[in-house]
């Protein structure tokens, strides 16, 4: 079995990759998701940090429905 590179390392290292597409626009949001599910997170991060570089904008989509989807758990356990 591979791994990423996100497994072994502590959740706020996938926020930061993360956020880092949409320049800390959605920090608040994947803060929530690294205390509620931080799992999902770091699995979401490796999933991105597979694709290519040379996509950057769309692994920035991506990134956009990986963060929507978050939100979507985290709203699930804890509603706002």
């Amino acid at each position: 079995m591979v791994k990423d590179n996100f497994d072994s390392r502590p959740v706020g290292a996938s926020v930061l990759f993360l956020n880092d597409f949409h320049f800390g626009a959605n920090l608040t949001k994947l803060n929530r998701a690294a205390r509620l599910v931080p799992k999902d997170v770091k699995a979401f991060a490796g999933i991105v940090s597979m694709m290519s570089d040379d996509e950057f904008e769309s692994n920035a989509e991506h990134v956009s429905h990986c963060i929507e989807e978050l939100v979507f758990l985290c709203d699930q356990i804890e509603p706002q």
